[in-house]
């Protein structure tokens, strides 16, 4: 009995040689006469109870060796923002120092990124993308507003970059990638010395085509992203042998986009301008991580996946910085090219336009909510340059305010980043009158959304689990017409008492309506866009610029154009949104437990009943208390230590 015992010993710790050979020479040793000893059974108790505790050590920490983690830095949607700043901003200096404590394996961009701020693009993205260049970024995925710049100008800030821009989905003319690269393969050290191939491949979500002006993707065509992703991915495990494939992607429908995709082991995403740190369902049943890093610099994510060498990607988890937590991590380095840059930029932005007498701040909730001083005078300057009857622009057109002050040609390109041509076309009042009901509609909309939120900030609650609509920026800002509305009335027939040039509208007449050529060519504004282009003028931030010399444009923010009748009276629903953000200092929000975690407690405390268990059964069966305990003590002591040892080299 005693020898078939150590049989099975044997064979459970068989990967170990010594404790092989100890136990096979304690086989031999019951076979003797001298077994029948007690002095003897005692010895090879010991030694047994030893073999034992010992093999199952060992296999513990050779177990827990096939697992190792690697660390995935991203952002996204930082719209030209560039540096710390004490509005919350992080900034690539403070990036730099993030990526050298996380020990970055990869550095990546989910789009939106060239775009925005005077620092990017008074030189069209090339400042942005040195700073990426010197941070060491991978790879990003071009957002919907990095088109503005046109297609060619992307591809070019492609070329002269180091870190490679991924959008496997937009094809030129004849059906070729577009970008010199449909994917990135990089071999990175995990964190236990293991070499591991990471592929990263781009895609774009197509329906963005048609939110860019079209002359801005003349030349390219965005094709189904989901199709391209699955056989980028496909390649990138076949063909590339990647252990660990990633997708980064600038999308609008992330639960779609994973639904419909497979081979893809996480996901880091842009658009949504929240935290997201969500497990999504693939195509084959599997859960897939995805996350997304806020917007405007304000956080930085950092994605850890765990890796095991049988299973692939078993684990993922998300941390998330923000600037509360990066104030003393500027990197000097990266810092110094900041202000070289600036300085470059210097003699062109500083160029003082006019002076303000006031403050006229942005905000991207009110001016979707109701009409802001800022879009009178946005709208006002269209008016001014055009000679139009009616001058509109979208919430989503205006980006910036103006302080009090020397007026910058900064402060102009802040407020217009987009280089938007100004166009006129000739609308009926009923188109007119048209658009005035559905902004006011998009407006009750907005507002219902925003409501909710400052409500759940006053209760401590996660704000953005509601969620705003997606066209919230189509609510326009006008100037040259005067309308009153009233909420409590029914869709669509919430305006009235609209004036255009004093008169009341003439809902047969023809007007000339200017606006950018962007916002003209949506079909937010029903037949609006469909009609042809009567006019085409200079940029929308040339027409600002021209305005705001005058010296005058002040008197446009106190003339007000859409005056509210009522208060919102009718009951509003609005769902909570289905993506929950991560936990952030900024905003408190709900995450849900970790399983892994969980699954490790419950393991850890199922196995404690267990080996208590044991022991008692130890107690009734055995007369060698003593000695057992004081040998488990010392195997688990040596135990112990070497996992502590582990953990010590490891960091």
């Amino acid at each position: 009995m005693f020898c078939k015992l150590l049989k099975s010993f044997y064979n459970m710790v068989k990967y170990n040689q010594l404790i092989s050979k100890t136990i096979l020479y304690l086989m031999q040793c019951s076979k003797g006469d001298n077994m029948k000893k007690a002095k003897n059974k005692k010895v090879c108790c010991i030694f047994l109870t030893a073999a034992v505790l010992s093999g199952i050590s060992v296999y513990s920490v050779s177990a827990e060796e096939t697992k190792t983690e690697i660390h995935i830095v991203h952002t996204n949607d930082i719209h030209g923002y560039y540096k710390s700043t004490s509005n919350g901003q992080i900034g690539f200096d403070s990036l730099k120092t993030i990526v050298s404590k996380e020990n970055a394996d990869l550095l990546l961009d989910a789009g939106d990124t060239f775009h925005g701020q005077s620092f990017a693009t008074v030189e069209n993205g090339k400042s942005i993308a040195e700073l990426m260049d010197d941070l060491g970024y991978d790879a990003m995925t071009p957002g919907n507003h990095d088109w503005s710049y046109g297609a060619d100008r992307v591809k070019e800030l492609d070329e002269n970059s180091t870190f490679k821009v991924l959008a496997a989905n937009v094809v030129d003319d004849n059906g070729d990638s577009f970008f010199d690269n449909t994917y990135f393969v990089k071999t990175v050290t995990a964190d236990d010395g293991t070499e591991l191939k990471v592929g990263v491949l781009g895609v774009t979500d197509e329906s963005f085509y048609t939110s860019t002006a079209s002359k801005n993707v003349e030349n390219v065509r965005f094709t189904e992203d989901t199709d391209k992703a699955n056989e980028v991915a496909q390649k990138l495990r076949n063909d590339e042998n990647c252990d660990i494939v990633l997708a980064i992607t600038h999308n609008n429908n992330l639960d779609d986009f994973v639904a419909n995709t497979s081979g893809i082991d996480a996901v880091i995403a842009g658009h949504q301008h929240i935290l997201i740190d969500k497990d999504y369902t693939n195509k084959d049943g599997k859960s897939v991580r995805v996350v997304e890093a806020g917007y405007y610099f304000y956080d930085v994510g950092v994605l850890t996946l765990t890796y095991d060498k049988e299973l692939g990607v078993t684990q993922a988890s998300e941390k998330v910085y923000t600037s509360a937590e990066t104030q003393d991590m500027s990197d000097a380095d990266i810092a110094g090219k900041i202000s070289a840059i600036e300085k470059r930029e210097e003699s062109v932005l500083n160029e003082v336009i006019g002076e303000s007498k006031n403050d006229y701040p942005y905000s991207w909730e009110e001016i979707r909510t109701s009409e802001q001083k800022i879009g009178r005078i946005v709208t006002a300057a269209y008016l001014d340059y055009t000679g139009a009857d009616v001058a509109m622009e979208n919430a989503g057109g205006i980006r910036s305010g103006i302080r009090k002050g020397n007026v910058t040609y900064s402060d102009l390109i802040s407020i217009s980043p987009y280089g938007n041509v100004l166009i006129e076309k000739e609308l009926t009042g009923s188109q007119i009158m048209d658009i005035l009901n559905f902004t006011v509609d998009l407006m009750k909309e907005n507002s219902a959304v925003y409501d909710l939120q400052k409500e759940a900030i006053k209760k401590g609650e996660d704000p953005y689990q509601y969620s705003w609509p997606n066209n919230s920026g189509s609510v326009m800002q006008f100037s040259g017409l005067s309308a009153e509305y009233n909420f409590a009335k029914p869709q669509g027939n919430r305006v009235s008492n609209v004036l255009i040039g004093g008169k009341p509208i003439d809902l047969n007449k023809t007007y000339k309506v200017v606006s950018n050529n962007y916002a003209f060519s949506s079909s937010d504004y029903g037949t609006a866009s469909t009609q042809p282009i009567a006019k085409e003028y200079t940029t929308c931030e040339q027409a600002l610029r021209d305005y705001i010399s005058k010296g005058n444009f002040e008197q446009a923010a106190e003339k007000e154009n859409l005056l509210a009748k009522a208060d919102v009276t009718e009951p509003t629903t609005v769902q909570p949104a289905t993506v929950q953000p991560a936990t952030s200092v900024t905003s408190p929000a709900y995450t849900e437990p970790s399983t892994a975690a969980t699954t490790t407690s419950m393991a850890t405390a199922d196995s404690a009943a267990k080996g208590n268990s044991q022991d008692n059964n130890t107690v009734k069966t055995s007369g060698y208390i003593p000695t057992l305990v004081a040998l488990l003590a010392l195997v688990s002591g040596g135990t112990f230590a070497v996992l502590v040892g582990k953990k010590c080299n490891k960091d």
